[in-house]
């Protein structure tokens, strides 16, 4: 139990605003318990108070039926709008928290993105962010606030028994205390590893249905859904082997508390009997304290199956704190500097390698770009132009030397000043499921439509958007699927074109396009950035004569730069 805690060390932070709210919901369900008892106890005194008093005519007429049956009512309306206000203030409780914990957890996603994230697979990523955080909501819904209301009920039990035989109260509270903690520690224990290879199962499972989803046409094409169908089949089965293992466990600790509950009233009767007998006990008054033990047990009959199910909710905390103690490759500053006054560039002696890898990506980079001028990179696959990219914008940071932008280094300028001077369009720029307007508007929330209209003509897809039967407000698919190659790309360049800043890095943006589609973009491209610091990163040499300068690389390193009239021999 003390790991657990710790494992949850990080949440009490963000679970303390609601404080107020969990314990508004906790008192309720404590007033729902205490009127439940109250009203078994009450009603049965009330019964066999009125019997008795029935068998002569001299007691019928002086018993109080008015007051009793005054506290019956009252317990149920109590018992009635409590339970309500219990379940409407921990359930608003739980949601909240963990509305509030998918928040946090996401803000801490998105500065490990794409380095350190590249570390999680996609469906682990979403398992986390979805299943880990809702699998938490058994810690307050029914572990702290259940426990909090069983240990005041045993305590307000024991002190009501009490004043009438003390023997009574401890017997009662001995069994609802072994019911209520000794029974969910049991069931708790055998569940742990259970519940944490249940976890870890269901987010397998997950991971496999969702890649199962996004890579259906590969599995088509090479003829491998029985195989990966069969691995689903063998997760399912190990999953459902644990859920039936969990379902016994809460059988029989379910079963244990209902014995328990019938030892303690059983036990209670016997005593009292005996006190009865004795002259020292009233008989109605008997059938009130069995009644309150019987009553006082539904605090603690939900508490072993929420116990045994810790294990699965540790395990879920752990995944999430791994996600929350990934340091991020990238750190931008907390105190930037003021922006920059320029936007030339300037690669200071750069050199990269990607983490695991022991060969560099990019060795003594060294070049300055004017601003506003145009350079085109170019080299073979792998050769590393993608990467100095990936270095401009910051997705991964040099190993050593430095890269500064209007002579400040890039690793002093705030997130929000970088972005808003620099414009990317990466290789394989992502294209969300929604509709062509939306992908557009991510560059600019304000756009109108003859804005929008005037990227997607300058990014030469007006006739294809024009053709398609809803227009502008055509959903793409997921991922951009419904578009072809070119297409996306296409859609990625008139998004940069929403969002001119004075640098533009453009990785490929003619990649699938017919000859004469290419001119015309790279055309639009070349007026969009007239006066703009241009790196374009192709291996298509049309563009090149146009370019200020060409940086050819090769094996990570500059092995020419200079004009197209200085490199056309070599580029032949």
């Amino acid at each position: 139990m003390g790991k657990l805690w710790l494992d949850l060390a990080p949440f009490w932070r963000l679970i303390s605003p609601y404080r107020w709210r969990m314990l508004s919901g906790t008192v309720s369900g404590l007033l729902a318990v205490s009127s439940a008892v109250g009203l078994l106890a009450l009603a049965g005194w009330f019964l066999s108070a009125t019997a008795l008093a029935g068998v002569t005519a001299a007691g019928a007429m002086m018993f109080n039926f008015f007051f009793p049956s005054i506290g019956v009512r009252l317990f149920a309306f109590s018992r009635t709008g409590s339970r309500y206000l219990e379940r409407v203030l921990t359930h608003d409780a739980t949601l909240r928290i963990l509305s509030g914990l998918r928040v946090w957890l996401y803000r801490h996603l998105e500065p490990l993105v794409p380095a350190s994230l590249a570390r999680y697979r996609s469906g682990d990523v979403l398992s986390r962010l979805v299943e880990d955080i809702d699998t938490l909501d058994n810690l307050y819904l029914r572990v702290l606030s259940p426990t909090a209301v069983a240990l005041f009920i045993a305590l307000l039990l024991f002190c009501f028994l009490a004043s009438f035989d003390v023997l009574t109260a401890a017997v009662g509270c001995f069994f609802l205390l072994t019911a209520g903690f000794v029974v969910p520690a049991v069931a708790g224990s055998r569940g742990q590893k259970i519940g944490k290879r249940l976890q870890q199962s269901s987010a397998v499972l997950r991971i496999r249905l969702v890649e199962r989803i996004q890579c259906m046409s590969e599995l088509l094409v090479f003829d491998a859904r029985e195989s990966h169908t069969e691995a689903l089949r063998k997760n399912i089965r190990d999953l459902t082997a644990l859920q039936r293992k969990m379902n016994h466990i809460s059988a029989v600790s379910s079963a244990a508390g209902i014995l328990f509950s019938g030892f303690a009233w059983t036990s209670v009767l016997y005593i009292g009997v005996g006190r009865v007998s004795a002259g020292t006990l009233e008989g109605p008054t008997l059938a009130l304290l069995s009644l309150a033990v019987l009553a006082a047990f539904e605090a603690v009959y939900s508490l072993p199956r929420a116990y045994q199910h810790l294990g699965r909710s540790r395990e879920a905390a752990v995944r999430i704190r791994e996600i929350i103690e990934t340091a991020p490759d990238i750190r931008f500053p907390e105190k930037p500097l003021t922006p920059p006054l320029g936007c030339d560039i300037r690669f200071e002696n750069i050199g990269f390698r990607y983490p695991g890898n022991p060969a560099w990506a990019l060795r003594g980079i060294d070049f300055f770009i004017p601003a506003g001028k145009h350079i085109a990179v170019i080299g073979e696959t792998g050769s590393g132009k993608s990467t100095l990219m990936n270095l401009l914008v910051r997705f991964r940071d040099p190993v050593n030397g430095r890269l500064r932008i209007g002579g400040q280094d890039i690793r002093e300028l705030s997130e929000t000043t970088l972005r808003r001077y620099v414009n990317a369009v990466p290789q394989r720029a992502h294209i969300f499921g929604s509709t062509i307007r939306k992908n557009l508007l991510l560059a600019d929330p304000e756009a109108g439509d003859a804005q929008l209209r005037e990227a997607i003509d300058a990014a030469c897809l007006l006739p294809f958007v024009d053709s398609l039967p809803e227009g502008i407000d055509t959903w793409v698919g997921e991922s951009g699927s419904l578009l072809s190659g070119g297409e996306a790309q296409r859609l990625a360049v008139a998004r940069c074109f929403l969002r001119d800043g004075p640098i533009w890095v453009l990785d490929e943006p003619t990649e699938g396009l017919d000859q004469a589609t290419e001119c015309l973009l790279l055309t639009s491209i070349f007026q969009r950035t007239r006066g703009k610091t241009l790196l374009l990163i192709t291996h298509r040499h049309s563009c090149l004569e146009q370019m200020d300068s060409i940086l050819v690389l090769r094996e990570g390193q500059i092995s020419a730069m200079g004009a197209y009239a200085e490199l056309k021999d070599r580029l032949a």
